[in-house]
């Protein structure tokens, strides 16, 4: 059976944080794939900061771009309105009956998924794989897992190491905002090379992203 792994979020943009997440969970759970996902607007968020969905695809696909085994999905940001993880594995288990589907989230995911739409339906659907990028919240993942696996009675749930790697898209952006105000700051630069793939960001600067 194959095994594809699903990366979603909004990439807005997407960094380094997010593709160094799936190479762990394909290295550690030997995934045939990884198909990255941005949403067309998530059910939890508001639009207020999330440019187009184009613009996040096209720069979700360039920063995957030279790993064979990932892939960019435009199932959510084909569809309208607010989008929800259910709706997706739904649709995916439908299309994909052979497919072993494992979905990667973040540690703080994790702690709020039993808030979430329908979480029984996405257990229901597929393994979830949650990325730890240090040992010190481990037992507290941990805790966390069982307590789902008690409330639902199915489901698995997996651990990925991962290097924690201290960026986040909100800080990006306001970063590259500055940076517009100010192309002389060094600092800011150097920030913004380490976590955004060099193709990512000029593709933000040939479109005045973020500004």
């Amino acid at each position: 059976m194959k095994k594809i792994g699903i990366m979603g979020g909004t990439f807005n943009p997407i960094h380094n944080g997010h593709i160094e997440i799936a190479k762990a969970a394909y290295d550690q759970y030997k995934l045939d794939e990884v198909w990255f996902m941005p949403n067309h607007l998530p059910g939890y968020k508001s639009d207020k900061d999330v440019i187009s969905g184009l613009h996040r695809y096209n720069m979700t696909n360039l920063a995957i771009k030279d790993y064979d085994h990932f892939k960019v999905s435009d199932i959510e940001i084909r569809r309208e309105g607010k989008t929800y993880s259910y709706e997706t594995f739904t649709i995916l288990k439908n299309d994909n009956p052979d497919v072993r589907f494992y979905f990667i989230m973040g540690a703080d995911s994790l702690f709020y998924f039993d808030k979430w739409v329908h979480p029984e339906i996405i257990i229901k659907y597929t393994d979830i794989l949650v990325a730890s990028r240090d040992d010190n919240g481990i037992e507290e993942i941990n805790n966390k897992i069982l307590e789902l696996e008690n409330i639902y009675g199915e489901g698995h749930f997996y651990v990925i190491q991962c290097p924690n790697i201290d960026c986040s898209s909100s800080k990006l952006r306001q970063y590259i905002y500055d940076l517009y105000e100010n192309e002389s700051n060094i600092k800011i630069k150097e920030y913004i090379n380490r976590y955004i793939p060099s193709n990512v960001y000029q593709y933000i600067i040939d479109n005045k992203l973020y500004c």
